[in-house]
């Protein structure tokens, strides 16, 4: 029964990431033009990555401004998603020559669906992950369900973009430290840990972890497949992400960084994170009622301060390290947001973090609000309380998607 009703959620997943990729148009999706010119330079030129002063092909420029919403498309259009590791391209490259006949549309749309595929993996990421906290399948369930039904995952995942990946390898990552550590070299770990380097640059988030839990020899093995990428990175541009944000903030120097902390507004850039990861429309930037955000952000500060308390209560045990496993990875992962968002300051002079990069993280995310509300409300009624955020965050899709996309995309 545990399996058929996880493959009527993960069916579900796949269902709603596919009314998203119909929902939202071409070239709404966060820099999703900017995605699709890597893999198209990969079809003509399968034995060389691209770099962000490449051109893009005059068919996706024709498609970029004949676009009923259009996004950075002036000229020159460039590849400048070659600031990303090539992975996620490397795969997409092979169905996109498959389907190279079809019009530019159906492709986009095609590989659309095939990203959420991807992003669909971490259903079952979770399910074992939640497993290994909770050790009740019910739980496991609703973490599951949980994932499911939030819209800005459904908005990160619904467009040609290395999210999709990234969130998959993360949920595996996830799965994999939360099991009892068995010491010497764990093959899943530091293979699953080189593509996610190969994927996106914030899997370098993950390395403190490995080094706090003494498997060094797991992340040389995991450096030794991903590690390449960075060692480019900072022999092209000086630095080891290659960002075009971080290259032009490294090249002021570390002075200018020093200064620009003091001058960032912090909580203004804690206010961006949290809006833009709860929901924000796509690539036109659509927003809520500002009182939607304040009911989501009361239920996570409310599942935050119950999680410190049971850190702080609770006498160390497996659950204990395992919860704290997890904030560590949070924490971590909101220190190199916030390094980027130090280099958007120093660019733009705007205070800004994208925050639908925590989607990365969703089955950390779930897993927490989970044990938050484990916490507050105990074991007998933590299934009422878990039913009362999926419908909460069931509500915000149904709305945003009915009152806010639908009627600007028919327009």
């Amino acid at each position: 029964m545990p399996t058929r009703t996880l493959l009527a959620i993960w069916l579900a997943f796949l269902i709603h990431g596919a009314y998203y990729c119909r929902l939202i148009p071409i070239w709404e999706g966060f820099d999703e033009w900017g995605h699709y010119a890597f893999i198209e330079h990969l079809r003509l030129h399968p034995w060389t990555l691209p770099r962000t002063t490449d051109g893009v092909t005059q068919e996706i420029r024709k498609s970029v401004q004949s676009a009923p919403i259009r996004h950075e498309a002036q000229d020159p259009m460039l590849v400048f998603e070659a600031q990303q590791p090539p992975l996620y391209y490397w795969i997409l490259s092979i169905p996109n020559r498959i389907w190279i006949g079809a019009d530019i549309s159906t492709r986009v749309y095609r590989l659309r669906i095939f990203s959420v595929f991807l992003a669909s993996l971490s259903i079952p990421f979770a399910y074992l992950a939640a497993l290994e906290l909770f050790h009740s399948r019910r739980m496991a369930l609703s973490v599951c369900i949980l994932i499911t039904v939030m819209p800005a995952l459904m908005i990160d995942i619904a467009r040609i973009g290395n999210e999709s990946l990234a969130i998959a390898l993360a949920s595996w990552l996830i799965l994999l430290l939360l099991r009892r550590d068995k010491g010497g070299t764990d093959f899943s770990l530091c293979f699953a840990l080189g593509l996610g380097l190969l994927t996106k640059a914030y899997f370098l988030a993950f390395i403190p972890i490995l080094i706090l839990r003494r498997r060094i020899y797991s992340l040389l093995a995991a450096l030794a497949i991903g590690g390449w990428w960075y060692g480019r990175n900072f022999r092209l541009t000086g630095t080891w992400t290659g960002e075009i944000m971080d290259v032009a903030a490294t090249k002021l120097g570390w002075q200018a960084k020093l200064v620009a902390v003091a001058k960032v507004h912090w909580l203004a850039v804690l206010d961006s994170a949290v809006w833009t990861h709860i929901w924000t429309g796509a690539w036109s930037f659509f927003t809520l009622r500002s009182w939607m955000y304040r009911v989501f952000e009361l239920v996570f500060a409310v599942a935050a301060i119950m999680i410190v308390y049971g850190l702080a209560k609770r006498p160390i045990g497996r659950f204990k390290v395992k919860l704290g496993q997890l904030c560590l990875l949070e924490a971590l992962f909101a220190a190199g947001i916030g390094y980027q968002s130090l280099s958007i300051y120093l660019n733009k002079n705007i205070y800004f973090a994208p925050g639908w990069y925590f989607y990365a993280l969703v089955v950390a995310e779930a897993l927490l609000l989970a044990t938050g509300l484990l916490i507050l409300v105990g074991r007998r009624r933590v299934f009422w309380a878990m039913s009362f955020l999926v419908v909460l965050f069931a509500a915000l899709d149904i709305y945003s998607a009915i009152f806010i996309l639908a009627p600007h995309y028919k327009r």
